[in-house]
């Protein structure tokens, strides 16, 4: 089972920031994180379309300028040891991880705002900063942005993000062209995971938060765990 940093080690530092990117680096398979455009079309780096919960800003991202959004402490909200930090770039973040083996899973945030383009930005950007496309996982919950990742570069692995019970989602996933189905752990049956294995297609799990939450999704033989601290659930296996 492989595990990968939920907006990096977003137990440890501000989530989405590059320190919380980078302190995963050493205890994980892949790192996730998530992508929306700026006023002037830059990839930031945040899980929100909004700014208030994350950061000392107000208002939506996509309605501040790159210059505005960098003044805001990203860290601002952290629950624990103060770290000012600024809300990072896609492209900061992939010079970052280039020289680095973990997978790179990039959450397009099109299901509220469509942001139209951002499919073939981070594809374009990946490729400019050398990333190998089989690092690269592109999931959404839109699926309309999954659809899209397959025209564009069809070599890309995506994944299809649901929150709630989906009906046969390994047929689903098919009929996308997926390649893995990322479902909240909380809605995932392991009948789910053995059909989508027979289907060829992976199965990564978000965000189980204790040792047993994830003793059970290994049970189940899920690929992957996508969690808030790896350091401290990988413990339960040493």
């Amino acid at each position: 089972m492989e595990w990968f940093a939920h907006r990096g080690a977003s137990d440890l530092y501000p989530e989405n920031s590059l320190e919380a990117i980078e302190a995963a680096i050493p205890f994980v398979e892949g790192i996730e994180f998530d992508v929306h455009f700026s006023k002037d079309g830059i990839g930031m780096i945040i899980h929100d379309e909004t700014l208030e919960r994350t950061t000392d800003g107000r208002g939506r991202v996509v309605d501040h300028t790159y210059e505005e959004l960098r003044m805001l402490d990203a860290g601002f909200r952290f629950k624990g040891e103060k770290v000012r930090t600024v809300i990072p770039t896609l492209d900061e973040v992939y010079a970052l991880l280039a020289g680095t083996p973990v997978k790179l899973n990039v959450e397009l945030k099109t299901d509220t705002i469509r942001y139209d383009g951002i499919e073939k930005y981070v594809i374009d950007r990946a490729k400019a900063h050398g990333i190998d496309f089989e690092r690269l996982i592109l999931s959404s919950f839109n699926h309309y942005s999954i659809a899209k990742v397959r025209e564009i570069a069809p070599e890309i692995e995506t994944g299809v993000l649901y929150p709630y019970p989906l009906y046969k989602p390994h047929e689903y996933a098919q009929r996308l062209g997926a390649k893995a189905i990322h479902p909240d752990y909380r809605r995932v049956l392991k009948s789910d995971v053995e059909a989508a294995h027979a289907a060829g297609i992976e199965v990564r799990v978000y965000t189980p938060r204790t040792e047993a939450d994830v003793l059970s999704m290994a049970g189940m033989g899920i690929d992957a765990v996508i969690v808030n601290d790896p350091r401290r659930l990988k413990k339960v296996f040493d």
